[in-house]
């Protein structure tokens, strides 16, 4: 069974809303009958005191277009943002279908479809639904369900593939965007800095429902404290990955060793030039460590950072890599590692920080 919140009632599309009470929805449960849009099947109006009020299909009913299982901060999800809209006196559909798709959006907005998900799902899914999104016409936007809310500021985060295709914003600069209905706050994750696996460094913030405006909040760049704090973790995160490399068995394959040795450096004291955190390092799977010491054998070789792409030497993101953007990021370090090669660590900051600031222009 698929629990839903609209309803067709005598042909009109019934919504609920938060607004209604727990009286007035069991009148209407006595005096209505109620179709579903979709499969135009009958439903029952549920009005219990743990869940929230929803319809759901009769058992001998089938309908699955464009539906997945349903949770209860997802209901809870969907209903809080139709009341944020609904507040802003902008016009939402909830579970609109659409036929030519196939597809059924949480909330149609203007010409936004919202997914509000809260469970995971394979990468391949989010993009399909993007993708026929954009065969219509509408912006696809994501929003990530969340119960908890962390601690705001500089740190790390576990970002899952799923979730890095629900990316907002430009190439170079992406934010991820929450929702935690318990609380009606809007969480971002911004000046993402990827590090490895899932691991990521980043900013998390905080917007109180009644704050936000739609077209949704943008987050700002890092102010430069708090970009060295993304250095300072980055420095952590680099210095846990060298010591992985140190007891790698197959060194004359181990991309670490090589380039050490190709740069002439000692393994256990890497020059802070390597491993920063740079806008749009995530287009590129490989620990910042490992490509930016691949741009530096290429400087070296007196070669352009970018030769790196042209020549197929770099691990590249399975999915969303341009090319422009992913050229800007090997120039950039390029300029960085030009620059700072003799620098002292607050120049590497300095200069880096403008480069991220040049990025965000974009």
């Amino acid at each position: 069974m698929i629990p839903i919140l609209t309803a067709l009632n005598n042909g009109q599309l019934f919504t609920l809303q938060a607004y209604h009470v727990r009286e007035q929805l069991i009148q209407f449960r006595k005096g209505r009958s109620f179709l579903c849009p979709a499969c135009k099947a009958p439903v029952v109006l549920k009005v219990g005191t743990t869940k929230i009020p929803h319809f759901s299909h009769l058992q001998q009913y089938a309908c699955t277009p464009g539906s997945e299982p349903e949770t209860q901060l997802h209901l809870l999800g969907k209903s809080r943002l139709a009341s944020f809209f609904h507040e802003k006196n902008i016009p939402a559909q909830i579970e609109k279908y659409l036929p030519p798709i196939k597809q059924r959006p949480d909330l149609l907005v203007k010409n936004s479809a919202i997914e509000f998900q809260c469970s995971a799902l394979p990468i391949e899914q989010v993009l399909k639904r993007s993708q026929g999104y954009e065969k219509t016409g509408i912006n696809a936007i994501w929003i990530r369900g969340l119960e908890h809310t962390p601690a705001t500021g500089m740190g790390i985060f576990q970002i899952r593939p799923f979730e890095r295709a629900m990316f907002r914003s430009a190439s170079l600069h992406p934010h991820l965007l929450h929702f935690n209905p318990h609380l009606s706050l809007f969480i971002y994750y911004s000046n993402l800095f990827y590090v490895q696996g899932n691991r990521w460094i980043g900013k998390a913030s905080l917007l109180p429902a009644d704050a936000q405006s739609f077209p949704f909040a943008v987050p700002k760049m890092a102010a430069k404290k708090e970009y060295a704090q993304a250095i300072a973790l980055m420095r952590i995160e680099n210095n846990k990955f060298v010591r992985s490399q140190l007891f790698a068995k197959n060194r004359m394959r181990n991309p670490f060793w090589r380039l050490s040795y190709e740069l002439q450096l000692e393994r256990e004291a890497i020059p802070e030039i390597f491993g920063l955190p740079l806008a749009g390092g995530h287009l590129l799977t490989e620990h910042p460590i490992i490509w930016q010491m691949k741009a530096a054998l290429m400087i070296e070789s007196g070669k352009p950072a970018d030769t790196l792409l042209t020549e197929g030497l770099v691990k590249l993101a399975p999915a969303g890599v341009d090319v422009p953007s992913l050229t800007k990021v090997l120039l950039a370090y390029e300029t960085l590692y030009r620059k700072c090669r003799s620098a002292s660590f607050p120049e590497v900051v300095d200069i880096s920080y403008h480069l991220l600031a040049k990025a965000w222009e974009n």
